[in-house]
């Protein structure tokens, strides 16, 4: 089965709500439709499940609704919501008040408060994505039985393998973003009440299950394209071992190293172009190559207003002078959204292959929040685009105007490489030094010597806009405090301190009844 061009099918029940918490009656988080089948007959209604386990990851909803009651759907897809809590708080993302979007200056500037509804739609979808797995994972041993195309012991038990990756998924965000949330599984009976568990209490039992379910989840070179391979999970396990320490106080740096070397044991070939790894074609390096986790979008058949359409159509200035929109593929029609901060474009060298910004007659400052003209604030993010690798510059083949069919690279071997990196920083012997320096090599950029410094400015080099760098920032102490400001950071243009607390984002006012605060708000 390819999930490139499988049309993401509506199984939900009323069990697929967030049914197992206390907090729902709170939250309001409902299914799109609680009269939709309750039970599956056919061995395929699995596969559409699983399909949708998959496709909560990018879609609004189910058949293109909303799972979980939000303002506004597009906004609330699990990609987006995840992108903004990563990079429009660091020094790699801003949005400007031309969108007006309440609560969005918060995160630029890291003033969130608990009131704020993308803290509350955020912690809604990764919990509503955890509870969807829980969901699934109780009803899949059913498949053996169906009356039509009855599912094998070993579809079934790659099925459960892989969508406990994607559980592991959800709550490796909520233990890097909020820190605590309600703990469940599939063995709890859907209605209880479940614990209320900080990071330090999920890790271990997270590590556990995802190593256990990572055997049975097929190798990269066998797997069906779209669905997580081993190599993917044993990347989420290794970002689960490179920030331990943040997590649970006790470094994990040769446990991350190992994993590392597992996946490097298999997939060791970065993409020869860095930038064909984001365009409209880039699913041939999806599994199999460089991008070890790849969430699947197609403009025909998984439309999103997250993922890639969020990080380019989002923001691109509609603007543009002619020949760059008609070759980003949206003439005139760009939402001028996400833009790019000046500490960003600053941190390339001439020549860097990977410097996907568009300067034109944009200025790399931002003096002038309140618009986002052709001569204004902020340069423009070109890394996600529209054309394919063999037409990367070629205007007579994009024929869509709205939705990307780049698929949103979740975790990539460069990355896996800089982990490498990090790790003999922290004593483990692993030739990191090398694998730095082949992802300087491929930008065509000299060898540099491995500091904490050099390493930080070369993961957001690298990384910039894939969803990594708040919790970079973190892990190498850069993020709350004064040692290193950008600009907006604290609400001052020139940058402020911010309180060590918001390390941790606030538990929204919807679940503080259940959940509990964090300590500082």
């Amino acid at each position: 089965m390819t999930f490139k061009k499988f049309k993401y099918t509506a199984i939900a029940c009323a069990a697929l709500a967030i049914g197992a918490t206390s907090c729902v009656d709170d939250l309001n988080v409902e299914p799109k439709d609680p009269s939709t089948m309750t039970t599956l007959t056919d061995g395929k209604e699995y596969y559409q499940f699983l399909a949708q386990v998959y496709g909560g990851l990018v879609l609004s909803g189910v058949d293109g609704g909303s799972d979980i009651t939000v303002d506004d759907p597009g906004a609330g897809v699990y990609s987006r919501q995840l992108w903004n809590l990563q990079e429009l708080c660091s020094d790699e993302a801003f949005i400007g008040k031309n969108w007006n979007d309440a609560g969005i200056d918060q995160l630029d500037y890291s003033t969130w408060s608990s009131d704020n509804h993308w803290l509350y739609e955020s912690m809604s979808r990764f919990i509503f994505q955890i509870t969807m797995c829980n969901e699934f994972l109780r009803q899949i041993d059913n498949a053996s039985s169906c009356a039509s195309n009855p599912l094998s012991a070993a579809e079934i038990s790659q099925m459960k393998a892989e969508v406990r990756a994607v559980r592991a998924l959800g709550y490796y965000h909520i233990m890097d973003t909020y820190g605590r949330g309600p703990w469940a599984t599939e063995n709890d009976v859907v209605g209880t009440t479940p614990p209320t568990y900080t990071r330090a209490q999920m890790f271990p039992l997270v590590v556990a299950d995802l190593r256990d379910a990572i055997n049975s989840i097929a190798p990269a070179a066998q797997q069906v394209y779209g669905r997580v391979s081993r190599e993917g999970a044993m990347m989420l396990l290794a970002k689960l071992y490179l920030n331990a320490e943040v997590y649970t106080g006790t470094p994990m740096w040769n446990e991350c190293a190992q994993v590392c070397q597992q996946i490097t044991a298999t997939i060791n070939q970065l993409a020869p172009e860095y930038k064909y790894l984001f365009c409209a074609s880039n699913s041939k390096y999806v599994g199999n190559g460089e991008i070890l986790w790849g969430i699947p979008q197609d403009k025909t058949y998984t439309q999103t207003y997250g993922g890639t359409t969020y990080l380019s159509m989002g923001a691109y200035n509609a603007n543009i002078d002619a020949a760059l929109s008609q070759r980003l593929g949206n003439p005139g029609t760009g939402w001028g959204g996400p833009r790019v901060r000046p500490e960003l474009a600053n941190a390339f060298s001439a020549g860097d292959k990977r410097y996907l910004i568009y300067e034109g007659t944009f200025t790399n400052d931002l003096n002038n929040i309140a618009d986002w003209a052709i001569d204004g604030s902020g340069y423009m993010c070109i890394k996600y685009v529209y054309t394919t690798e063999d037409d990367y510059d070629n205007t007579a083949n994009v024929s869509n105007s709205t939705f990307n069919s780049a698929d949103f690279p979740l975790f990539r071997l460069a990355d896996t490489f800089l982990m490498l990196a990090e790790c003999q920083l922290h004593g483990v012997q692993c030739n990191g030094q090398s694998y730095l320096d082949m992802v300087r090599d491929r930008a065509g950029m000299p060898h540099i010597e491995l500091t904490a410094d050099n390493l930080l400015a070369e993961r957001m080099r690298e990384l910039y806009w894939e969803g990594h760098r708040r919790s970079d920032l973190i892990r190498f102490d850069k993020f709350t405090g004064n040692s290193y400001l950008w600009s907006w950071k604290g609400g001052s243009q020139q940058g402020q301190a911010i309180d060590s607390y918001r390390n941790l984002y606030c538990v929204p006012t919807q679940y503080i009844s259940t959940l509990g605060q964090n300590p500082g708000y």
